[in-house]
């Protein structure tokens, strides 16, 4: 399945409400509608291993990060920020889901998603 068709998939079933493919300098190359990624202020949280990342204006504290993902949560229930490196490309993709989503669960997703996208 293609980048676009899993990630409108993921949309339509509700497992993730919003999307950037971010590369590894930070240029926001696809976003869903519905949200503004600062793809530098991310990539510079990451780098630094942060304890919170901050996505419009809202903080998201960090609950897992490594070399390949950064999982963070918004402790007044306003959703999870879920971030997983492409494999086969130099960046990363990005998604926010509700509060209610299993966040481990849906960083699968959310890889899965990553291990699409191609260079080129």
């Amino acid at each position: 399945m293609s980048f676009e068709a899993e990630a409108a998939r993921l949309q339509r079933e509700g497992i993730v409400g919003a999307l950037a493919l971010i590369g590894a300098d930070g240029q926001v190359y696809w976003q869903t509608p519905n949200w503004q990624v600062d793809g530098r202020s991310i990539i510079e949280a990451w780098t630094k291993k942060a304890p919170w990342v901050v996505v419009q204006g809202v903080k998201y504290s960090t609950i897992d990060i490594t070399n390949n993902r950064l999982i963070c949560t918004n402790v007044q229930q306003q959703g999870h920020v879920i971030i997983a490196k492409t494999p086969f490309w130099q960046g990363f993709v990005m998604a926010w889901c509700s509060p209610a989503n299993p966040v481990r669960l849906i960083y699968v997703d959310v890889a899965k998603l990553a291990s699409t996208v191609k260079p080129g």
